[in-house]
């Protein structure tokens, strides 16, 4: 039995990146609401809300190795290694993902472990669906300009997730807790329906993508063969294809520093609105300027990447990101200023989060030319590390920066001083401009992989 690469489909062309539109925003509920949440809705203290953001994003990450590491280490299921667990996954992340918007119990203490068990066993789940999601470009692509391709358009798709979420996010979340009488219950049906519809969009992908990657019957006939099957990659073959790898190392790094500013932007953003502009109708507008600034950017990035490369496209977008969140943090008092600026800063993040994602589909095939085994999974798993280690980031700096300027949320936002809005000022703009500078700094000079080294070791893996 001889498997072949499909060419891509009109279908996967046009919806590959449809369930990440879903997917992104099911987590804008908790990027932009979360923290928030805890604070401002379901009032827990903020030595608790410290302690919340804390343990569920540690464990959150001390297991983020391990999604990509579950797909590529077991037997795949029937649907393929990869689809499987698109099809599986979704329909528990519904229920779990609702218990993170709840404040159920007789005393804070065990509304916190509910919390907290909602977003750790959701993330869990949700986290192994979208390895295998993401994980779905290098299998399907043919070439580094189809993986750009495929890359840009779930980039694209994922930030219209944010132009939605502007028009429905907040305002579903406050008419659900204004006709039920509970602000609570708002936010807790707003993740249930947003998990929900990302459970039927990758269903769609999952469709449509039928016949990429070999299903579990197919992987047993080879195996049967003289062919070189495609096999459970063991643990000391994951540990190798990150040892041996200096570009995937120099790629976590750099991207973690490129998440904490996003992670601290989206958290505090209803922070600035409510403490620095004090006026919350600003916000529905802002984020839908800001996502269809994300759209463009993400539209246009795999031809900027055709262009200059996914390592350039990094390197210029995350410099722009930073320079441009630096001089709004300068003029933040401005609102008008600030809508021009921040939504400019997405725009560069968003043409960013295409080409990164590409880099990583690269060092997938770095790792399997050094190593001889096929870790995709595994290796687009480990974007997860960089990401749940700046979540860690988020929750602590939050909380750690607003608490030294004296935050409280009991204090009425036109009674805030002076500090405390300097404090949002620079959680929203300043942190994240530095952050994003570092992250180019880092890929610029350790991160050596080129695309004609990428095209000319995948030429060898072809030719074993």
């Amino acid at each position: 039995m001889v498997l072949t690469k499909k060419p891509l489909s009109k279908g996967i062309k046009t919806f590959y990146g449809f369930g990440d539109m879903w997917f992104g925003a099911m987590t804008m509920v908790e990027l932009f609401f979360f923290v928030f949440f805890l604070t401002n809705v379901a009032k827990f203290s903020l030595p608790m809300v410290a302690i919340i953001g804390s343990v569920t994003s540690i464990v959150d990450a001390v297991l983020s190795p391990f999604y990509g590491a579950v797909i590529s280490g077991t037997k795949p299921m029937k649907w393929g290694r990869n689809r499987s667990w698109m099809l599986v996954a979704p329909p528990f992340v519904v229920i779990l993902f609702m218990l993170q918007f709840t404040k159920i119990g007789p005393s804070e203490a065990i509304s916190a472990v509910i919390v907290s068990l909602g977003f750790i066993l959701s993330h869990i789940i949700w986290n192994i669906a979208w390895v295998g999601n993401v994980s779905l470009i290098p299998v399907m692509a043919n070439n580094p300009e189809e993986r750009g391709f495929l890359s840009g358009r779930r980039m694209t798709w994922t930030a219209l997730a944010g132009v939605f979420f502007s028009y429905v996010g907040q305002p579903l979340a406050m008419y659900i807790g204004r006709v039920s009488g509970n602000e609570i219950l708002g936010y807790t049906l707003l993740a249930g329906i947003m998990a929900f519809l990302m459970m039927l969009g990758y269903w769609l992908v999952f469709k449509l993508s039928e016949g990429y990657e070999p299903t579990a019957a197919e992987e047993a006939e080879l195996a049967s063969t003289s062919e070189k099957p495609v096999t459970r990659v063991s643990v000391g073959d994951m540990v190798k294809t990150v040892t041996k790898n200096p570009p995937l190392i120099a790629l976590l790094v750099g991207d973690f520093f490129r998440f904490i500013g996003f992670f601290v932007i989206m958290a505090s953003i209803t922070y600035y609105f409510t403490y620095v502009a004090q006026d919350m109708t600003k916000l529905a507008p802002y984020m839908l300027i800001s996502a269809l600034a994300g759209v463009l950017g993400a539209a246009i990035s795999s031809k900027i990447i055709q262009k200059l490369s996914a390592r350039n496209t990094t390197i210029v977008g995350l410099l722009g990101t930073g320079i441009i969140l630096i001089i709004a943090s300068f003029v933040a008092m401005n609102v008008t200023l600030f809508f021009i600026l921040v939504p400019l800063g997405m725009l560069c993040f968003n043409i960013v989060g295409a080409a990164i994602v590409a880099l990583y589909a690269d060092v997938a095939i770095y790792g399997e030319w050094k190593t001889g085994e096929n870790a995709t999974p595994f290796v687009m798993g480990l974007m997860n590390l960089s990401l749940k280690l700046a979540v860690i980031s988020r929750g602590i700096v939050i909380p750690l920066v607003l608490g030294a300027a004296g935050f409280s949320a009991k204090v009425a936002p036109d009674a805030v001083s002076e500090a405390v809005k300097q404090a949002v000022i620079n959680i929203n703009m300043l942190i994240p401009g530095i952050t994003s500078i570092i992250g180019a700094v880092i890929i610029l000079l350790t991160y050596k992989l080129t695309q004609s080294k990428v095209e000319e070791i995948q030429a060898e893996i072809d030719a074993r």
